[in-house]
C-alpha cells in the first residue's frame, strides 16, 4: 500500500512510450527507473545493437500517495499497477536486483512469473551478484536464475553457474539457508 513516504511502483505505458514517459517523469522531478538493455536485431542486410526497454510498457517510479494523480495524468501513462484498488508497491531490494543485473550487461530474458512455478529459491554466494536471492528455474540444467518482480508478474532470467548458488528453504518467518549440498535437482 502506498504511503506518505516514497515507494517504488510500476507504471504501465502505451506501447513504445516507455522512454517518453521516463522523460516526462524526469521533467516532473520524480525519481524513476527504466531498465534499458542492448539487443542484437537483424535486418535484411545487417545486424545492429539496439537499446530498448527490458520490460516493454513498464517504467518504475518512486512516489508518495500524493503523487498518484500527477503520474496518472502524464501523457503515455495507461495506469499504475494496482491490486484490489490499492497501488502495488515494489520492495527496494527488487529494484536494486534489477539494476545490478542490467548494469552487469548480462543476456537477460523476461518471462511471466507463472512460467517459474517449478524450481527452488536460491541465493548467489559469490561474484558480483553475491547476496541476490531468486528462483532457480529447474527445467534448465544450466542454472537459470530469476529475479521476480511480483507487482507486475514478470521475472528477469539469466544463467548463473550452479556452483555459485546456495539453496534456501522456506520457514514460517521467511527463507533460511539449506545446508544440503550436491543435490543435482536444485
Amino acid at each position: 500500500m502506498l504511503t506518505n513516504s516514497p515507494q517504488w511502483v510500476a507504471i504501465y505505458t502505451r506501447s513504445r512510450a516507455e522512454k517518453r514517459v521516463a522523460d516526462l517523469l524526469s521533467q516532473s522531478g520524480l525519481e524513476h527507473y527504466l531498465p534499458i538493455v542492448k539487443r542484437r536485431h537483424k535486418w535484411s542486410d545487417r545486424y545492429k545493437l539496439v537499446e530498448e526497454p527490458l520490460l516493454r510498457s513498464y517504467v518504475f517510479v518512486r512516489i508518495k500517495n500524493t503523487d498518484v494523480d500527477k503520474v496518472r495524468k502524464l501523457q503515455g501513462v495507461c495506469s499504475i499497477i494496482s491490486f484490489g484498488g490499492e497501488v502495488a508497491t515494489i520492495p527496494e531490494g527488487q529494484i536494486d536486483a534489477v539494476r545490478r543485473l542490467v548494469d552487469a550487461d548480462l543476456q537477460l530474458t523476461v518471462q511471466s512469473s507463472s512460467a517459474l512455478h517449478k524450481g527452488a529459491w536460491v541465493r548467489i554466494d559469490d561474484g558480483p551478484f553475491a547476496g541476490l536471492q531468486g528462483l532457480l528455474v529447474s527445467e534448465c540444467k544450466d542454472g537459470n536464475f530469476a529475479v521476480r518482480i511480483d507487482a507486475i508478474g514478470l521475472s528477469l532470467v539469466t544463467t548463473i553457474d550452479r556452483l555459485l548458488l546456495k539453496p534456501l528453504i522456506q520457514k514460517k518467518s521467511g527463507y533460511q539457508e539449506n545446508r544440503i549440498s550436491g543435490n543435482p535437482n536444485i
